[in-house]
């Protein structure tokens, strides 16, 4: 009761103290922007009249004309408009003198690169520099600048007069008192002048703390928009270690800005007295007050320190019951009550562990992966199954987000799921179970095979049916997905390939009874002697195009029975030599047509000679793989080209094909891209571009025959240097060539 009697009465005091501080400071700020008002004044005063007199000048015919044979007039007209000022010197804009009142001028290169002159050349009007070493004396000084006009309303030259810092000083601080402190400072924060230790601090950098409040100020003069003088209190320490209250001001008509400070120690005399006389009072009656309650509560006071300790020793973990039945009647009945609480806390503590253990063993052990997640969607409990399929480490779960970027679920269609639309997400949204869904799993590696789950999940509602968690539960079905997977594809692919099949059977009824009336009817009308040229010609045409189509049929056809296994051909031993001299002879108009030489090497030293060579193959078809190679060879070669036909034998005993023809041209070759497309039905690989006819189908044809009697056709290529096809077939005396029945064709 007596704390609480005390507390207003203190706090009232306090406010009281606080008050008479405001109002102290209130009056010292006054005090010291004052002096800075009225230096700002007598500094703008002193602007204007430089301005005037300058813009006087200025407006001189002599002047405006930049004569330099006027000097002594302009400078007597000077000093009769203006004495107050120290010298007057007419420049060029280059930094050349025209006129001045000094004996020896500064040269022009040091005026024309010194700051002050760049920065009087871009001013439109009067400017006031900051300040600079003189080029004569080596002081401190600043110069302000007018600008001088030709005719045409251009800068031709500079009116500058120099100012003096120290007769400045005793203009603006001689009334000023000595503990006050007053300066200005330029646009650099150096000091131009001081109300002390002036030839000392005249163009040293203001102290740091000065210097940010100075900045402070312009940036709040930038924000005004205006050139209304703006002003600035803080305190801070000055270059004397003294600790003023600082009011900062803007001059008008120049970058420069006045600090004025008085000593807060002095400033705050009486505040400081009257302070320390109501701090003594306070203490005073607190120390009676202090007294006072300590003998009151003297008797309870132990008994509710014990009780303290152990509530902190039940915090800490220790649930022995531990709080003193010592002190009055009702602190004793709370320490009793207290003791009774951490048995049953200790007992129920005992018991929430075995039952969270029995808990998480359970977790454990289940053949599935268990995520629970809190109501804003982040990880609170996990089993190891689960670390598994989210290929996490349980660091990496623990508190992690449900759309955690280290992975993904993707659909049954293998399409990324928004994290709105994950499992957790939806039992969240909705607090109701999830059915069994299918996804995959996709980790940082994309690549990575998914792992395909079955997810299902439910929530966690309280009594009151609010949301506590959020449980999914993951079960891994890679293994039957892919099966899945594999099934489907092997129908899907069996199906197409039957309506292919299909599909062509019937197309071949279709579109060769059409086409040979066609060309049957076209060759009875170029049979009549009375037909006209013209008309025989485009007969020609229309046969020579139902020829091409027919045959484009056929090998369409012939593929599409090679690969259903409709069609047979009975292999034999087939004399090679004949057979390639006879496709030979047969392309050789050809060739000769296109300008290609075609020749076919002959054995060379200790090579077995070809006469008796026989290999097992169906003629026909042999001969027609044999003409399209010799045939492509000589359409894709170029002019005065070459195409050659050899044959190689490998030593018998071999397992794989062993005879060898190869047809070599001179080409334009073909690139590894294209190699890889080369045997594609229907794909030219670019060579629809040059103009040779061809539909893409009579590599595709030649393979499958020659796989059909047992070969291969290979290729080596390099574009610009022609190419290589390998026709490879078996000997028919080999001893597995025999054995090898006709194949499906």
């Amino acid at each position: 009761m007596l704390a609480i009697c005390l507390v207003p009465a203190v706090a009232g005091a306090m406010l009281y103290l606080n008050h008479l501080r405001d109002t102290a400071l209130h009056d010292a700020y006054r005090a010291a922007d004052l002096v800075a008002i009225g230096t700002s004044d007598r500094l703008r005063w002193l602007l204007q009249d430089a301005e005037a007199m300058l813009a006087l000048v200025a407006a001189r015919p002599q002047v405006r004309t930049a004569d330099p044979t006027a000097c002594d007039p302009i400078l007597a007209e000077f000093r009769v408009i203006s004495p107050a000022f120290k010298t007057l010197s007419l420049r060029l804009t280059d930094g050349r003198s025209l006129c001045s009142e000094l004996p020896q001028p500064p040269s022009q290169q040091s005026v024309a690169a010194s700051p002050w002159f760049q920065a009087a050349i871009r001013q439109p009007g009067f400017h006031a520099s900051d300040g600079h070493l003189g080029a004569v004396r080596q002081e401190w000084t600043v110069r302000m600048t007018y600008p001088v006009k030709d005719a045409s309303g251009q800068t031709v030259a500079l009116l500058v007069t120099p100012l003096d810092l120290r007769q400045l000083q005793e203009r603006l601080f001689a009334q000023l008192p000595a503990a006050n402190l007053g300066a200005v400072v330029d646009a650099a924060n150096r000091v131009l002048v001081r109300s002390t230790r002036q030839d000392e601090r005249a163009g040293k950098p203001a102290v740091e703390m000065v210097a940010q409040g100075i900045d402070a100020l312009r940036q709040d003069a930038r924000h005004a928009g205006v050139r209304a003088p703006v002003s600035r209190q803080f305190p801070g320490i000055g270059i004397d270690g003294v600790r003023r209250l600082f009011v900062v001001r803007t001059v008008p008509m120049s970058d420069w800005v006045v600090v004025s400070g008085v000593p807060e120690d002095q400033t705050l005399q009486d505040y400081y007295a009257t302070r320390n006389r109501g701090v003594a009072l306070i203490l005073a009656v607190l120390l009676a007050a202090g007294l006072a309650a300590w003998r009151v509560s003297r008797g309870i006071r132990l008994p509710i320190l014990g009780l303290a300790a152990a509530a902190r020793s039940v915090a800490r973990g220790d649930l022995a019951p531990c709080a003193p039945d010592a002190g009055p009647t009702e602190v004793r009945e709370v320490a009793r009550e207290f003791n009774s609480m951490v048995v049953a806390t200790a007992e129920a503590r005992e018991r929430l562990r075995a039952s969270e253990r029995e808990y998480r063993t359970l977790l454990q052990n289940l053949p599935v992966a268990v995520v629970s997640h809190a109501r804003d969607g982040s990880v609170e409990l996990f089993n190891d199954r689960a670390c598994a399929l989210l290929r996490m480490t349980p660091e990496q779960m623990k508190g992690t987000a449900a759309d955690s970027p280290v992975w993904h679920f993707v659909d049954a269609r293998g399409q990324r799921v928004e994290p709105h639309d994950y499992p957790v997400a939806r039992v969240l949204r909705t607090r109701l179970p999830l059915s069994p869904q299918t996804f995959g799993i996709v980790g940082a590696d994309a690549a990575a095979a998914h792992t395909w789950v079955l997810v299902t999940g439910y929530p966690q509602l309280d009594d009151a049916g609010s949301l506590l968690h959020a449980v999914v539960a993951f079960v891994d079905i890679s293994a039957q997905h892919e099966a899945e997977q594999l099934r489907l594809a092997k129908e899907s692919a069996e199906a197409a390939s039957q309506a292919k099949s299909d599909f062509l059977s019937r197309l071949s009824h279709e579109l060769r009874t059409p086409l040979n009336a066609i060309n049957g009817f076209s060759q009875l009308i170029l049979m009549d002697p009375q037909l006209q040229a013209d008309r025989r010609v485009q007969l020609g045409h229309v046969l020579s195009a139902g020829e091409h189509l027919l045959t484009l049929i056929n090998q369409v056809l012939d593929i599409s029975s090679i690969e259903s296994g409709q069609q047979s051909v009975a292999t034999q031993a087939v004399p090679l030599a004949p057979l390639l001299e006879t496709c030979v002879e047969i392309c050789r108009p050809l060739a000769q047509a296109k300008a290609v030489e075609l020749a076919v090497a002959a054995p060379g030293p200790g090579e077995p000679d070809l006469a008796p060579l026989r290999v097992q193959a169906d003629p026909t078809r042999l001969r027609q793989v044999v003409m399209n190679l010799l045939s492509n060879a000589v359409k894709y070669n170029r002019p005065q080209g070459r195409v050659s036909l050899a044959v190689r034998q490998d030593p018998a005993g071999g397992e794989g094909p062993d005879v060898h023809v190869d047809i070599t041209d001179s080409g334009i070759g073909l690139a590894p891209t294209q190699l890889d497309r080369l045997f594609e039905p229907f794909n030219r690989v670019g060579a629809e571009r040059t103009g040779v006819e061809g539909h893409g189908l009579g590599l595709a044809h030649s393979r499958a025959l020659a796989r059909s009697m047992g070969g291969e056709i290979t290729v080596t290529s390099q574009p610009g240097q022609g190419s290589c096809f390998m026709l490879h077939l078996h000997r028919a005396d080999a001893p597995n060539a025999g054995q090898k029945p006709s194949r499906a064709l």
